[in-house]
């Protein structure tokens, strides 16, 4: 008889819609993989692409990636809304601050930040997209006082389950191999119970390398990412998950752990 551990994983796919790079390598992610959660920048130039591909996707969870930052130096994006309407929470050509410390020294009024959120959501919808949870790109709720707050209040009064009642990580190890064999270690150390495993499915190509930061080359980052696409699409992720009874769970499956 085979012994199964008891391990339920949420998986979740970041970044659609800010490049076709990631679109299309969180769909082979989706279609292919271990992928069931895809959450969506709609701030970005290539979302109504993303919607496009993602509308009637079956067996996929949609999320708002919630966006304050834009971190890359060559690309960069603003709000939904037009500037002038919050102009706390961009620089002077009216793009997003690059980073969540910037955020946070800016001290942008909540109500700016919540008006953004509500436009990035109503977009969401009104590009047909069936979004039922919320999460932070850069984690962006520490940045003002009391935000944290009301932005789960918010995502409760819209209906959207709450990125920050979910979070169990797997356990963290040197890394063992590459990345998949390093994902695989992980899941075998991992104690029965629900974890979530986040990562940036997208391929390293000419469009991710214009990408970067002062902490990061295009390069690196484009080798990071497509090493995320494979933790989702390798067969060595995909046999040990079948193999070991791993249950793959959307947001909207899961149970909140806080």
């Amino acid at each position: 008889m085979s012994y199964y551990k008891k391990i339920e994983l949420i998986t979740r796919g970041d970044d659609c819609g800010s490049s076709r790079s990631a679109n299309k390598a969180i769909l082979e992610a989706c279609r292919t993989g271990i992928l069931r959660n895809v959450s969506f920048m709609l701030c970005c130039p290539f979302v109504e692409e993303a919607a496009d591909l993602f509308r009637k996707e079956k067996d996929v969870c949609l999320g708002q990636h919630a966006t304050l930052n834009a971190e890359w130096d060559n690309i960069r994006w603003g709000p939904v809304l037009p500037a002038d309407k919050v102009p706390s929470l961009v620089d002077r050509d009216g793009f997003f601050l690059k980073t969540t410390q910037e955020l946070h020294e800016r001290r942008p009024p909540i109500t700016e930040i919540m008006a953004e959120l509500q436009a990035q959501l109503d977009k969401a919808r009104k590009l047909g997209l069936d979004i039922r949870y919320v999460d932070a790109h850069m984690m962006f709720e520490w940045t003002v006082d009391g935000l944290a707050s009301e932005v789960e209040k918010w995502a409760d009064r819209e209906g959207l389950l709450y990125h920050q009642r979910y979070y169990q990580y797997l356990p963290m190890i040197e890394r063992t191999g590459d990345p998949v064999d390093t994902f695989i270690a992980q899941l075998q150390l991992a104690p029965p119970g629900q974890y979530i495993m986040i990562t940036h499915p997208s391929y390293d190509n000419e469009e991710m390398r214009l990408a970067g930061a002062e902490y990061i080359t295009g390069e690196q980052l484009a080798a990071e990412r497509d090493w995320d696409r494979l933790i989702y699409t390798d067969p060595r992720s995909l046999h040990y998950c079948q193999d070991n009874g791993v249950r793959l769970l959307r947001y909207d499956e899961a149970q909140p752990i806080m």
